[in-house]
C-alpha cells in the first residue's frame, strides 16, 4: 500500500486508565523508574511505531488521592531514553503559556541532536487555573490570549532553530575556524509577547526542523496544527465526525501554503485485547472497576473546565450543560464529551466510567482480529492517519497491542514491518 498507517504510544504512569495501578498486571511502584520507561519505549521501538509520546500536567490536581497522576518533565525522561532506543521518535509536551521560546528550542534542539534526529515538540497552551498558581500567574490567561501568545511562541521557536544554516560548522583547522558566523544570523525578533535576540546556541537539526505535534482540537488550535504541525492528536468517537476533522485540518493547512497531508491526524484510542471478545470485555469491566465512582462529580468537574455537577443523580441522563462551560476553560473536549454522553444516552455514573477508563478517548475492545479490524475501517475511511494508542495499563497493555494487534496490521500491508529511516520526519513521511 502506498499509504500506511502511523502510531504513536502514549505514555502515562503505569497506564492511563483512572485507578488502574490498583490491578495485579501493573506495579505502581514502577511510575517513576528509568526501568519503567525503558521497557515500554523499546515494546513500541520493536513494534516499529513512529513515536513514543509523553503528554504533560503542571499540577497534579485533585486526583493523585485516587490516582497515579504523577507528571515528570517530558524533556527530561526523553533524555534518558535516548541512550536506550536507537529509531523511535521522542515527543514531549511542553507549554507555550508557562515556558519562554528561547528555553523550549534550546531544550528540544538539544535532545534531537541526542537523538540523531528524533525528537519531537508537542505544542500545548495551559487551560487548568491551578496551574496559573504554579507561575505566579492569577488568573489563568483568557483563552484567546493563549492561543496568540502560542502562535507568536512556535514562530519564535522555529525561528531559533533556523537561525542555522545546514553548513556553519566547518571545522576547518586550517584556517582555525569552527563555525562560520555568516552562516549564523540572529533572529532579532520583537513582537507582542516575546523580544529574543537569538541566535540559539545549538546548531541546526539534524531533520531539518524537528517534527512538531500539536494536541488542541478547538478552532484556534486547529489552526496552530494546521500552520506549523506534522501531526495533530485529537479526540474521536465516532467516524463520520473524525473524517469531518480530518477534512477541515487538511484545508486548514492549505490555507497556509501547505500540501493538503502535511500533517498526519492521528486519534486517540484504547485498545484492550483479549484471546476472546468476551474475554477483551471482562478485561475493560476490570479496569472499569478501578474507577472511584465517590469521586464521581468531582472527576466530571475536573474535565468539564470545573462546572459545579454536585447536583447531578450519577444514575440519571447526562444533562446538555453546554451552555455551563466557562468561556476560558479549554472547551472543544469537553463539548465532545457532552455531545457523545446526550448521543449514546449516557447516565453521568457511565459517562464517568468510559472517560475515566480510556482517558477520555475512544475504547476499542476485542480481539487482535477485531481491533485490527476497527482501524482499518477507520482508516480506509480516511477517518484517520493512524492512532494515538494509549495503553489502559503498562506496559502489558502496550505489550497485547504491539504483539497481536501490529502483525495484523502488517500482514494486510497497512503497517510497516522495519524502519525506512532514521528520523521522526522521515517516519512521518514514510
Amino acid at each position: 500500500m502506498t499509504r500506511q498507517m502511523h502510531f504513536a504510544a502514549f505514555i502515562q504512569g503505569v497506564g492511563a486508565a483512572q485507578g488502574v495501578w490498583k490491578s495485579p498486571r501493573t506495579d505502581a511502584a514502577a511510575a517513576m523508574t528509568l526501568n519503567h520507561w525503558v521497557e515500554v519505549a523499546q515494546i513500541a521501538e520493536a513494534a516499529c511505531f513512529d513515536a513514543f509520546f509523553l503528554a504533560d500536567a503542571l499540577t497534579i490536581g485533585d486526583q493523585i488521592a485516587a490516582d497515579s497522576t504523577e507528571r515528570p518533565d517530558p524533556v527530561v525522561v526523553l533524555g534518558a531514553l535516548a541512550g536506550f532506543t536507537q529509531r523511535i521518535g521522542l515527543i514531549g509536551t511542553s507549554s507555550t503559556t508557562y515556558n519562554e521560546p528561547f528555553t523550549v528550542a534550546r531544550q528540544f534542539a538539544t535532545l534531537d541532536h541526542l537523538t540523531n534526529g528524533r525528537a519531537g515538540w508537542n505544542i500545548v497552551t495551559t487551560a487548568i487555573q491551578a496551574a496559573a498558581g504554579n507561575f505566579g500567574s492569577d488568573p489563568l490567561p483568557a483563552h484567546q490570549d493563549r492561543y496568540e501568545r502560542a502562535e507568536e511562541f512556535v514562530q519564535v521557536v522555529v525561528g531559533l532553530w533556523e537561525c542555522w544554516q545546514e553548513d556553519a560548522i566547518v571545522a576547518d583547522v586550517a584556517s582555525g575556524t569552527y563555525g562560520d558566523l555568516s552562516r549564523i544570523r540572529p533572529l532579532d525578533h520583537v513582537g507582542k509577547f516575546f523580544q529574543v535576540k537569538g541566535p540559539l546556541p545549538v546548531r541546526r537539526s539534524p531533520q531539518g526542523r524537528l517534527a512538531l505535534s500539536q494536541a488542541g482540537s478547538s478552532g484556534p488550535g486547529m489552526r496552530l496544527g494546521a500552520r506549523w504541525a506534522d501531526l495533530t492528536f485529537t479526540t474521536q468517537f465516532d467516524i463520520e465526525s473524525s473524517r469531518a476533522f480530518v477534512r477541515e485540518t487538511r484545508s486548514l493547512a492549505t490555507s497556509f501554503g501547505r500540501p493538503s497531508n502535511a500533517l498526519k491526524v492521528l486519534p486517540g484510542i484504547m485498545p484492550i485485547v483479549g484471546a476472546t471478545t468476551a474475554e477483551a470485555r471482562e478485561l475493560a469491566n476490570e479496569f472499569a472497576s478501578y474507577v472511584d465512582i465517590d469521586k464521581i462529580h468531582a472527576f466530571l468537574s475536573h474535565h468539564l473546565g470545573g462546572v459545579d455537577l454536585s447536583g447531578l443523580d450519577p444514575d440519571e441522563p447526562f444533562p446538555d450543560i453546554t451552555d455551563q462551560l466557562p468561556a476560558n476553560a479549554s472547551v472543544s473536549r469537553p463539548r465532545l464529551y457532552i455531545q457523545t454522553a446526550l448521543r449514546e444516552k449516557l447516565t453521568v455514573r457511565q459517562l464517568a466510567q468510559r472517560m475515566a477508563m480510556s482517558l477520555g478517548h475512544r475504547p476499542v475492545i476485542g480481539t487482535a482480529d477485531e481491533v485490527a479490524q476497527d482501524l482499518i475501517t477507520w482508516f480506509d475511511a480516511e477517518a484517520a492517519d493512524g492512532f494515538v494508542v494509549i495503553a489502559a495499563d503498562l506496559p502489558q497493555g502496550l505489550r497485547d497491542f504491539a504483539e497481536h494487534v501490529v502483525p495484523r496490521l502488517q500482514d494486510r500491508g497497512y503497517f510497516r514491518r522495519k524502519y525506512s529511516g532514521s528520523t521522526l520526519r522521515e517516519h512521518l513521511a514514510s
